[in-house]
């Protein structure tokens, strides 16, 4: 008896060409997903960003940038006040009163550590899909 098994290198390494071509950007595309799920995630999930005026909720801004071989996202709320009010701690050092029910302190620290698995997973997702179509 006799059994034989081939491979096609040549469809190997096409495939391995399209995944280094589409890679940067499906990565870009996926840091933004997950990005945007943080953000969504701070304001809208229990504690919410506190909301008086609501100028600190619009405040929430994402960037995803790549870096060499480095894809980065981050969140910032540019306001004089912001860190405080995330902390907990009013301008004059004295606990900070939310009035909003639903909202409070640390915000956005408390989503990296609740949801942290959630944002890497959709990551993943987008370049998997990438993987997927390619090698399917």
């Amino acid at each position: 008896m006799k059994l034989s098994c081939s491979f096609n290198v040549e469809k190997f390494n096409t495939g391995l060409l399209r995944v280094k071509k589409g890679l940067p950007d499906v990565s870009m595309q996926g840091m933004r997903d997950a990005m945007e799920d943080f953000k969504d995630d701070c304001i809208n999930k229990e504690p919410k960003c506190p909301i008086e005026s609501g100028d600190l909720k619009a405040a929430h801004k994402i960037t995803v940038t790549r870096v060499a071989s480095t894809i980065e996202g981050d969140l910032s709320v540019d306001l004089p006040y912001a860190a405080s009010i995330h902390e907990g701690i009013s301008r004059w050092g004295t606990p900070y009163k939310y009035k909003t029910p639903g909202t409070g302190a640390k915000w956005v620290q408390s989503k990296l550590l609740r949801y942290r698995v959630n944002y890497v997973y959709r990551f993943k997702n987008r370049v998997m899909g990438l993987l997927r179509g390619i090698f399917s």
